[in-house]
């Protein structure tokens, strides 16, 4: 009975690990690892995407840290970055941050598009340092 149980909580484990995506982190050290999920991994239209951060700060997220993200597709003429300011109302209220610390966000897919971009985020501090950085490929299907 026991073995059965172990089975099916190893399978569904499985079946829970095929619908989300997790970030790598980039290579390199860097001293707060970040961890970012979405699930559904394949959004589907008009539905909820939830994407999920969790961050140990070994070194302090100080007031005025950001988020630049770079997002990348072969056939774009130019990578498009944007950077987010992430000690805000909308974002994270108690920083700076010196310990753990998560946040969940929850988006709709709405539009139809079809696309696979690279994506990098670095979280830097105002000085310039870069705490953490996460990349990878991502499918969003029409």
């Amino acid at each position: 009975m026991k073995r059965y149980f172990i089975f099916t909580i190893i399978l569904f484990s499985t079946f829970l690990m095929v619908n989300t995506f997790q970030f790598p982190q980039c290579n390199g050290n860097y001293p707060d690892p970040v961890n970012v999920t979405i699930s559904p991994d394949v959004p589907v239209y008009n539905q909820p995407v939830n994407i999920y951060m969790s961050i140990m700060a070994y070194t302090p997220i100080e007031v005025g840290a950001y988020v630049e993200f770079t997002m990348d597709n072969p056939d774009w003429l130019l990578p498009v970055t944007y950077k987010q300011e992430i000690c805000t109302e909308e974002y994270i209220r108690t920083c700076p941050i010196s310990n753990f610390y998560s946040y969940n966000l929850t988006i709709y897919y709405r539009q139809g598009i079809n696309m696979t971009f690279d994506v990098e985020a670095k979280l830097v501090n105002p000085d310039g340092n870069i705490l953490s950085c996460v990349t990878g490929s991502y499918t969003i299907p029409f």
